[in-house]
Order: C-alpha cells, then structure tokens, then sequence
C-alpha cells in the first residue's frame, strides 16, 4: 500500500481540483456514465452511488455486487457526509497521525469508513452537495475508479478549463 503521506498528497490534490462550477441532479447521469466507463478499467465489478443533498440519485449494483457493497457505501457516505472530505483522505489521515476513527474521532467503526471509496461532491465555492461512492475492490482502487469517473467528466464539460489547470 502506498504510504499515508502519499495518499494524503493525492486525495488533498483530487478534492482541491474535482470541484464543480455547479451540479444538479441534471448532470448525475452523465456522471454517472463517466464512472461505469471507469469502472471497466478495474479487474473486477463495482458498486456505485451518487447522493444529492441526502437524496440517492444514483445506484448502479451490477453483477458480482451486492448487500455487501451496500453496507461499504452507507459507511462511506456517511463518513464523507460528516467530515467533509473524501474516506481516502480520512485514512490517509488517520495513518499520518497514528489515529484510529474510533478512539480519536468518536466514530462508531460500524457505521463510519476510515478507506478509500467515498468522495466529495464540492462546488468551486467550496460548499459540498453530493457524494460519490465506489465499493468491490480495494479502498484504494474505488477511490481510482471515482477519479477516473471525474477526469472523464471534467475533460469532456470542461475542456481547455480542465487541461490548463493540471
């Protein structure tokens, strides 16, 4: 696994640059399409969810996931919904710090994810609207699935903005 320094760099990047101009439940299923493609990519199936203001506005469970995944998702979810950052990120904290979600955050480990999976739906004025959620292969590996499903989406809507800001 690569190091909790590292991790923390990558996701403090992704959540500074994945945020959108705006974002309504009219560009979920575009977003949506962007994060199947992605998952493609990945050895093995993925579930996925998109929440708007507490409303799930997407679920995609394809074969191969299921109840299991659900129970990911919920976590993540609420763990993103809570502190406002991304669950890779959390971790990555959590490690750079030598902390338990637990014992240093009160959270009860059952309800709350410290894994990657869980991310931040940000407007550029800084206020969270949504979360994206990817659960069925490592933490890390459905925090890439999600990037993936971003820089398809920022590419495409996004253009010369998207390339001149990498």
């Amino acid at each position: 696994m690569a190091d909790y320094r590292e991790l923390l760099d990558k996701a403090l990047r992704e959540e500074d640059f994945y945020r959108f101009p705006k974002f309504t439940q009219d560009n979920v299923l575009e977003l949506a399409q962007d994060l199947i493609e992605s998952c493609k990519d990945f050895r093995g199936p993925l579930a996925l969810e998109i929440d708007l203001a507490g409303v799930m506005v997407f679920r995609y469970y394809p074969t191969g996931t299921g109840g299991h995944n659900e129970m990911w998702l919920n976590r993540k979810r609420r763990t993103v919904s809570l502190l406002q950052k991304s669950s890779l990120r959390v971790s990555a904290e959590l490690g750079v710090n030598g902390e338990d979600i637990e014992k240093d955050l009160y959270l009860n480990p059952m309800e709350y994810a410290s894994c990657g999976g869980g991310f931040p739906i940000r407007l550029q004025s800084g206020n969270l609207v949504g979360f994206i959620g990817a659960s069925g292969l490592t933490d890390v590996e459905d925090h890439n699935a999600i990037i993936g499903g971003l820089d398809r989406y920022f590419r495409r809507n996004f253009g010369e903005l998207y390339e001149g800001a990498e």
